[in-house]
């Protein structure tokens, strides 16, 4: 079961990335580069992504939503992606057992 679940994951990702090298690139959104640098026991070290850090910030949350604008666009176009998701369902949806437990 592991084998086939494993061999099907490994074809979608070759897929994708065949699929993604032949449309060429994508516009994603440039972040800003910020000005942070921090001292570690007198090592200087640049973190120009720190603003990110900060998820509920408006800043962050626009750039977040051009990602997921670009990415669910993308997986939208994909033909088989119905078929996978169904396929993946079929192998993934078994009866599944837990230990014994005593009911009281």
């Amino acid at each position: 079961m592991f084998r086939k679940t494993f061999v099907l994951c490994v074809i979608c990702a070759l897929w994708v990335s065949a699929v993604s090298a032949q449309n060429g690139s994508f516009n994603y959104p440039k972040p800003r580069r910020g000005d942070q640098v921090d001292d570690y026991h007198g090592v200087m070290v640049a973190d120009p992504y720190r603003w990110m850090e900060d998820t509920e910030s408006t800043e962050m949350r626009e750039w977040i939503e051009a990602e997921n604008k670009i990415t669910f666009d993308y997986l939208g176009k994909i033909p088989q992606r119905e078929a996978i998701k169904n396929r993946l369902t079929e192998i993934w949806n078994y009866e599944r057992y837990s230990a014994p437990a005593k009911i009281s």
